[in-house]
């Protein structure tokens, strides 16, 4: 009998050990993805994408949740945030943060491109530059790993005073740029008087006659609602917009090995969204603001603005001493283009 017991007891233990350990490789990982822009928007598309995947493919052993139109703080906000571990991912654009990465700045020529392939072909998720850009990110220190680069639609400039279609018309605006000087330098080549300030800002900025012009994608210009106090839109298409998935170090050690690589894999996938959805939403979007909320869409002399502002190009990687980068982007360009 006490044997019998002591055999008992043995099982109950073995199975309680094992009902821990399979307990342990069942731990939940609560990650928050932060976006700046309000959906409908490729990098809400994109952040949507690897939420459900991420559960999907884990069964659901990571939760993931999207915190769009800044409510997790701009994006500066949210990287100083990810350094410290409070804030997991982060979904925007990349030039945004050249405040901690001044090399991101090269990401922001004017009519670099010649079409979307091109670049999407440079930008490739493990391509020579998207690379580059990973060990920028793991050289600087601040403990924030780049996971891809890609896409995000064209950029277009807006205004609340009058229709733009030639450089010159650019004169004297008061207009909002992200805080990076490739982008004031710019426009106020075209004799803009330009401000810089975050995202979030701008509606308000342009309600108030602080600025009274801005570029961004059509998606972010759709989502923000900008039709309201913005009716004035070029279509200039000046850059392609070059997006970013990021993670906090952080946040990325805490994950099994296996679950790094998903990441990894799921990245190449949002870089193509990145950019295939940035395409599908420019087409879409500008029918809609026309029709629906009666913005007045110029279509400007291309060629005018491309020789404006093609010439910058060197002097623009000159101020951000990105002169090697500007030619790993030009020989890339030349090697995908044979």
């Amino acid at each position: 009998m006490k044997r019998a017991v002591m055999i008992l007891l043995v099982l109950a233990l073995v199975f309680s050990m094992g009902m821990a350990g399979f307990a342990a490789d069942k731990k939940t990982y609560n990650l928050r993805i932060a976006i700046a822009v309000n959906p409908p928007h490729p990098w809400h598309e994109a952040a949507d994408f690897l939420v459900r995947e991420l559960d999907a493919r884990t069964d659901g052993a990571i939760k993931a949740k999207v915190f769009g139109g800044s409510q997790l703080g701009s994006e500066e906000t949210v990287f100083e945030e990810m350094r410290l571990g409070t804030v997991d991912m982060l979904v925007g654009g990349a030039t945004t943060l050249v405040t901690f990465v001044p090399e991101l700045g090269i990401l922001n020529l004017p009519y670099f491109y010649e079409s979307i392939d091109q670049f999407r072909k440079v930008m490739a998720a493990r391509g020579p530059v998207v690379n580059k850009f990973r060990e920028i990110y793991e050289e600087t220190g601040f403990g924030v790993r780049l996971l891809t680069l890609g896409g995000g639609g064209t950029r277009v400039m807006s205004n609340n005073i009058k229709t733009i279609t030639h450089p010159d018309d650019v004169k004297g605006l008061k207009m909002r740029v992200p805080n990076n000087p490739e982008d004031a330098k710019i426009w106020s080549s075209a004799g803009a008087i330009v401000t810089a300030m975050p995202w979030n800002e701008i509606y308000s900025a342009l309600q108030t006659g602080v600025i009274n012009a801005f570029e961004s994608t059509l998606s972010a210009y759709n989502g923000s609602k900008f039709f309201e106090v913005a009716k004035n839109m070029s279509n200039t298409q000046h850059i392609i917009m070059t997006s970013h998935l990021l993670m906090s170090e952080i946040s990325w050690k805490k994950l099994p090995e296996e679950y790094r690589k998903l990441l990894d894999e799921l990245s190449d996938e949002v870089s193509d969204i990145f950019t295939d959805k940035g395409l599908e939403f420019d087409n879409e979007i500008v029918k809609e603001i026309q029709e629906k909320y009666g913005v007045t869409v110029s279509e400007p002399d291309k060629a005018a603005f491309v020789e404006k502002f093609q010439p910058l190009h060197d002097e623009l990687a000159a101020r951000g001493k990105n002169e090697d980068l500007l030619k790993l982007l030009r020989d890339t360009k030349d090697a995908v283009s044979k």
